[in-house]
């Protein structure tokens, strides 16, 4: 199928930044129409293997039948206000990737890259867990993802180990001290991993209270081995599963997951032809799965998957890599099928190299935030606000702050939104 283009250039207003701007560019997230190529075409050319420039990552032939068609999530009518904000640090930390919330405490805990979780209050901050003998901050590897059961004292992380595979373990939490119990460490999934690169790591708990695991598409460049739209692998995919064992098997596959009874397909996989899923959320008010999906050379992309009465956001659906990149065509190869388009596309001029997934801020400090998807680019550390209530064709982005090694946006138990930089902060956005 031919992907529709993006014709309309997004706005980059800049409302305030950490440093100064390098100035608005008339391509950013617009797509030009290209032909076709046929498989060897030099304009095609996969490049073996890729510098290791951030933990977003800058690498079969079973395929889905036709995805069911997501009901549309109810969007705001008129556009949103315009943000301003700037960002006050709450902490240095070791190589940061992540920042997960625990209701149950209302505090907030910073993943470091190395190996460490940091439970960090307004007077202090205490490390609840180290496996660092675990695991190696090394490119893309290392402590990479956390998320919490929703009911249970039970903290899920992700993690590559010493093989460079990677590993969701669970640990039980103290309910007063909030320390994870390293002695109760128990292996809910691991997936072999064939290069150093695009391992994905988010964890999060579905409005439908499952684990969704992003996993990236094995690495080098290109999708050299196509795992992204083979339904026999877990690389280049959502998982959903239920972390309970069942049985003698570490973790229970939902009965509605989408190929249960495909035959060949692996039943843990509830979305497939993705890159490298670093960084994705759920909008606690819709439901709706948003995506930052890292690009390979020329385009990042941001993917939204509405909901149905907030569940079943992505459900079965092929979000077209390694086929596509972007809107454009890739591996002329792959399988076209059922992909569908992003809601978002950027190029990488200025410097822009690795899209970094966030969240819809939903209450918090930042009244004016409400509504607005925030993400942002690793290299170029800019944050941008996307509009959800814009239509497609002529996007509404802004950016409205920068910081240095963006590796994720996410949201604390009041709402407040939190951007992380791999450089050692982790800072909250304010009124500004």
């Amino acid at each position: 199928m031919t992907r529709a283009l993006l014709v309309a250039a997004a706005t980059a207003t800049l409302v305030i930044s950490a440093c100064s701007s390098d100035g608005d560019d008339d391509s950013f997230g617009s797509g030009r129409p290209t032909e076709v190529q046929p498989p060897g075409s030099s304009e095609l050319a996969i490049t073996p293997t890729e510098p290791e420039t951030s933990p977003t990552g800058t690498p079969g032939e079973s395929q889905a039948s036709e995805p069911a068609t997501p009901a549309t999530s109810a969007a705001p009518i008129a556009p949103l206000r315009e943000p301003t904000v700037s960002w006050l640090e709450i902490g240095s930390f070791d190589q940061p990737v992540d920042v997960a919330a625990r209701a149950a405490s209302g505090e907030i805990y910073v993943v470091e890259q190395p190996g460490r979780v940091v439970a960090v209050t307004d007077r202090s901050t205490n490390v609840v867990l180290d496996i660092s003998d675990l695991t190696e901050a090394r490119g893309e590897q290392g402590l990479l993802g956390l998320a919490f059961h929703p009911t249970d004292d039970l903290a899920f992380v992700n993690f590559t180990d010493d093989a460079g595979d990677t590993v969701v373990a669970e640990f039980a939490i103290d309910p007063v001290t909030g320390l994870f119990d390293r002695d109760t460490y128990r292996e809910v999934l691991t997936i072999d991993q064939p290069y150093r690169n695009h391992n994905g790591g988010q964890l999060a708990f579905g409005p439908d209270q499952l684990l969704y695991i992003g996993v990236g598409d094995g690495g080098s460049g290109g999708d050299p081995e196509r795992h992204a739209l083979d339904l026999s692998s877990r690389l280049g995919k959502i998982l959903r599963i239920d972390p309970t064992a069942d049985g003698e098997q570490p973790f229970t596959v939902p009965p509605d997951n989408p190929f249960v009874d495909d035959i060949g397909a692996d039943p843990a996989i509830w979305a497939f032809g993705l890159r490298n899923p670093w960084r994705f959320s759920f909008d606690p008010v819709t439901g709706d799965l948003w995506i930052g999906d890292v690009g390979q050379g020329n385009f990042e992309e941001i993917n939204r998957s509405p909901a149905f009465e907030r569940r079943d956001a992505a459900r079965r659906v092929n979000f077209g890599w390694s086929a596509f990149e972007g809107f454009e065509r890739f591996n002329g190869d792959q399988p076209t099928d059922g992909a569908v388009d992003p809601l978002f596309v950027y190029d990488h001029s200025d410097g822009r190299c690795s899209v970094t997934g966030g969240v819809v801020a939903r209450g918090g400090a930042v009244a004016d935030l409400a509504g607005w998807y925030l993400f942002g680019d690793y290299c170029t550390g800019q944050i941008w606000a996307l509009d959800p209530s814009a239509p497609p064709s002529e996007p509404r982005v802004i950016e409205i702050a920068r910081l240095d090694e963006l590796v994720a946006i996410t949201s604390g138990p009041a709402g407040d939104i939190y951007a992380v930089s791999n450089g050692g902060i982790v800072a909250r956005l304010i009124e500004g």
